[in-house]
């Protein structure tokens, strides 16, 4: 039942739905600190993450530059 505890404490820091079993002050501080990157991969999103790393193409497009003349 430990497993499940901690299978539990993981998917709500992952949703970030704010429920607790109650484990997690007797956690060691390396468990806490993946609790807590797992809250924020949740609440940013995965997706949102791994786009960071991925290249975009430069946009081909370009604004037009023209003198404006005013009076």
């Amino acid at each position: 039942t430990d497993f499940v505890r901690l299978l539990f404490e993981q998917i709500s820091a992952y949703s970030t739905s704010g429920l607790s079993t109650g484990i997690t002050a007797g956690l060691c501080a390396g468990s806490r600190v993946l609790l807590i990157l797992t809250m924020f991969i949740g609440r940013v999103g995965a997706v949102t993450l791994l786009s960071l790393w991925v290249e975009r193409p430069e946009p081909t497009a370009r604004y037009t530059e023209e003198a404006i003349t005013i009076g």
